[in-house]
């Protein structure tokens, strides 16, 4: 085979926030045109994000994308269609409780949440606003392990540190027990996103690479952020947004225009000519 359709990939997985979503938190009329391209051509369009299931009403528009998504930064995989979860990631218990009082012995001040598979628990000082939903569960850390299902992602906040300083400070106190990233550079607040042991978006889309016979020299992936930088790296091509954080910029990774720029959407059409 000659010519740019030799190039084309045989999977597309991308992050939303930062990187497919525009600058509004929107899909824009050119990347969901290649998300539907993608679809006609027989070539799997797949959503991974650090966002929880809750929060993909933003796909609504994409029914012709790939119909499992990656959620939680891979600690999950949800299927739009049967509205169903059909793969979880969760941690253990008693390792939850060892990595968290580290991390707050290491800095203090760190409060935490969790996210179950279905669902929000934090401490009453933790500073995310999800603490005041009708469906949050509030209570002191060992409290919350009891009264809620399986913890798929640990949260860590910091009030008065950046999620990058809170990252680098928190990384020794976790260690290799659970896998420690982050993803928000900006807000009110630090964020770190604690996974079970080698849960990242690599490690679940590499399970749903080899369930559809695809091989990771075939996918091409877009991110923007250090919760994508595994992907990038796993996938044949990774592809970092211009507007993405500096780590992923200087990984060597190709840049592409920012998502306010339709970056991942003119890329892709590109590679499916």
């Amino acid at each position: 085979m000659t010519g740019p359709s030799a190039l084309r990939p045989r999977l597309i997985a991308t992050d939303l926030d930062g990187t497919f979503l525009g600058p509004d938190h929107r899909v824009s009329a050119t990347n969901l045109f290649a998300a539907r391209r993608a679809a006609e051509l027989g070539v799997p369009f797949v959503v991974a994000t650090g966002r929880p299931l809750r929060w993909l009403d933003v796909l609504d528009d994409l029914a012709e994308a790939h119909s499992q998504v990656i959620v939680s930064n891979g600690a999950a995989v949800f299927d739009l269609a049967g509205r169903t979860i059909v793969r979880s990631f969760p941690l253990d218990p008693a390792v939850v409780l060892e990595v968290a009082e580290a991390i707050r012995t290491a800095v203090p001040g760190t409060t935490f949440g969790f996210e179950t598979a279905t669902g929000f628990a934090g401490e009453p000082s933790c500073p995310s606003v999800e603490r005041t939903g009708d469906a949050a569960v509030v209570a002191e850390l060992p409290e919350l392990l009891w009264c809620i299902g399986p913890v798929i992602k640990l949260l860590g906040y910091h009030t008065t540190l950046d999620s990058d300083a809170l990252a680098e400070r928190a990384a020794a106190a976790v260690g290799d027990r659970l896998t420690l990233t982050h993803s928000m550079t900006s807000g009110a607040y630090g964020l770190v996103e604690v996974s079970a042991p080698g849960v990242t978006k690599a490690s679940t889309l590499a399970l749903l690479c080899a369930e559809l016979g695809v091989d990771a020299s075939d996918v091409v992936a877009f991110g923007d952020m250090p919760n994508d930088a595994a992907m990038l790296a796993w996938a044949g091509r990774g592809y970092v947004v211009a507007n993405g954080h500096p780590s992923l910029l200087a990984a060597g990774f190709e840049v592409v225009p920012g998502n306010d720029a339709d970056g991942v959407g003119r890329t892709v059409l590109d590679l499916l000519r």
